[in-house]
C-alpha cells in the first residue's frame, strides 16, 4: 500500500481556521493515480456543481484554479494550483498536477458532466 496526501486551499479571513485542509490516504500503488484524481475532482465538483457549490462550469483545471482564487476572495501567496499533493514510495514524491491537469479535468467531465 502506498500512502498520500492531498493539501487543499481552503482560503479565507479568520485566523482561527486553516487555509490548508489535508486529505490522507493510501492505495495499493497501481490504483494510486487514479485515486488521487477520484479525489480531485470529487472536490472539484463539489465546488462547481449547482447542487452543492457555484453552479459553474469550466473549461479546464486551470480555468477552475482561476475561478476558484477569484470566487474564495482571498489567495494563498505562491500557490496558483488548488491541490498539492505528494505520496510515499521510499521517500515522499510530489504528484505534479501540472502534467496531469489534462487528466483530472478529463475524468471531471467523464464523469460529472457526461450525463
Amino acid at each position: 500500500m502506498i500512502p498520500y496526501y492531498i493539501k487543499e486551499a481552503r482560503p479565507n479571513d479568520c485566523v482561527r481556521s486553516p487555509n490548508i485542509i489535508t486529505q490522507h490516504g493510501y492505495t495499493e500503488k497501481q490504483y494510486l493515480h487514479d485515486e488521487i484524481i477520484r479525489r480531485i475532482i470529487e472536490v472539484m465538483y463539489e465546488f462547481c456543481s449547482k447542487e452543492y457549490g457555484h453552479g459553474i462550469n469550466i473549461l479546464s483545471y486551470d480555468d477552475y484554479c482561476e475561478r476558484y482564487w477569484k470566487i474564495a476572495g482571498y489567495s494563498i501567496y505562491g500557490r496558483y494550483y488548488v491541490f498539492h499533493v505528494y505520496y510515499f514510495d521510499k521517500e515522499w514524491i510530489e504528484w505534479d498536477i501540472k502534467t496531469h491537469k489534462k487528466e483530472i479535468y478529463n475524468a471531471y467531465v467523464k464523469k460529472y458532466m457526461s450525463c
